[in-house]
């Protein structure tokens, strides 16, 4: 007979919610929550104010809920202890010798990826996202790159849990068409992103894995388009090279 540790229930829900806030294209209202939890309305205040009182979470000017301070020193914390951030700096960063443009890292977070590090690029025109900022599946190199390596069954189903929202004009919203890009993309190990999370913007990504073949984070390089190399094994080489090199570290 298992035994059902007390709390445990009070708990999960305290962290459906805070994830619920946390992967929120913005920030949510108290509507929005209700909606989306299924929970009743005193359940929920007494969840948002179990959190608001840690300060995980805070209200907005606006009646909008975001995530608290104290989120940043956990963050901070376990960055600084992430193995796979460690392992990869010194190949993060001969990545962005090579290219000459701005290297993200991003491990899966719910139905986003998280960007876990980050070398900028040295040219003047850079990137504008920041270490911890969630990003989408769907549109980003790195999330696409994480899809790539997965197996087929477990691609469909994340690809089927996505919201797959439209932001840019290029965006792929259709989980067919997404899905027949990955699968194309996995007969060669990288995928490309021409503009879908953002206008100007072109990313080559490829997936990062553990020593059970199972992907654990996305790698991928970044560029203006205007700055766009014709030849893409500008990119592409030394990116693979990249994440092998990160891939066979972690196997080890």
């Amino acid at each position: 007979m298992n035994k059902v540790i007390q709390g445990t229930k009070s708990f999960s829900r305290n962290i459906e919610i805070l994830q619920l806030i946390a992967d929120a294209p913005r920030p949510p209202t108290l509507t929005n929550i209700l909606d989306a939890s299924g929970l009743t309305r005193p359940t929920l205040y007494r969840v948002l104010a179990a959190l608001e009182a840690e300060l995980l979470i805070v209200i907005r000017p606006e009646k909008r809920y975001s995530l608290g301070p104290r989120l940043i020193s956990l963050a901070r914390n376990a960055l600084a202890n992430n193995d796979i951030r460690q392992i990869a700096r010194e190949d993060l960063e001969r990545l962005g010798d090579e290219t000459g443009e701005t290297v993200h890292l991003a491990i899966p977070s719910g139905n986003q990826m998280v960007i876990i590090d980050k070398i900028e690029s040295r040219e003047v025109v850079r990137m504008a996202s920041v270490i911890g900022m969630l990003v989408p599946f769907h549109t980003t190199g790195v999330g696409k790159a994480f899809l790539v390596g997965l197996k087929a069954q477990k691609m469909s189903d994340l690809i089927n849990r996505l919201p797959m929202e439209k932001i840019t004009s290029f965006t792929t919203t259709d989980p067919e068409k997404l899905q027949q890009k990955i699968i194309n993309a996995q007969k060669e190990g990288f995928i490309h992103d021409d503009q879908e999370n953002e206008k100007g913007i072109v990313c080559y990504g490829a997936p990062i894995f553990d020593a059970t073949g199972e992907p654990v984070a996305g790698v991928s390089v970044s560029t203006p388009s205007f700055r766009l190399d014709e030849n893409s094994a500008h990119y592409t080489q030394p990116l693979m090279t990249c994440a092998k090199a990160i891939s066979d570290k972690l196997s080890h």
